[in-house]
């Protein structure tokens, strides 16, 4: 049972930060990877925002959009989805991506996202430093539980 005890945080841990995520690309290709992965290979960006969903002000850290699309998309690239586990999807068009910033969001306030918790990725835009989005077109943009993420670009050329 001590045993037990003492791996409980180990497996907690590859869990949350093993959580699979699906980057489909424009010539259909898949790239999958894991907050880890993610940890690895690109920056994070933290901000302070007051979401419609909580009643007070969080700090959410992530992976900048804009990113993933450098890194996979490329300049044809006019849009990206975001798919969640239960199959809400939602898209957000590059000049959105580059005009408000949002974040693949993996932590609140310092603590990794749970699924319970609309995680382990949730598509974040920085309302009170964009105000002008603080509204329901915006709002259904933000995507939780994201399990996968498709990048659009017109003819497929790189």
């Amino acid at each position: 049972m001590r045993y037990l005890i003492t791996l409980m945080p180990i497996l907690f841990s590859a869990v949350v930060f093993g959580s699979p995520l699906k980057i489909k690309l424009s010539d259909q290709s898949v790239i999958y990877t894991d907050t880890d992965t993610l940890l690895r290979e690109f920056e994070t960006e933290t901000f302070e925002t007051q979401l419609p969903w909580f009643e007070d002000v969080r700090q959410f850290t992530g992976i900048p959009v804009a990113k993933i699309v450098e890194r996979y998309g490329n300049q044809n690239t006019f849009a990206v989805t975001f798919s969640a586990l239960n199959d809400y999807s939602a898209t957000t068009t590059i000049e959105d991506i580059n005009n408000f910033d949002p974040i693949i969001a993996i932590s609140i306030n310092n603590q990794p996202i749970r699924v319970r918790h609309k995680g382990p990725y949730w598509m974040v835009f920085n309302l009170d430093k964009y105000p002008e989005i603080n509204n329901t077109t915006y709002h259904s943009q933000m995507v939780w539980q994201i399990d996968e993420i498709v990048i659009y670009s017109h003819n497929n050329d790189e």
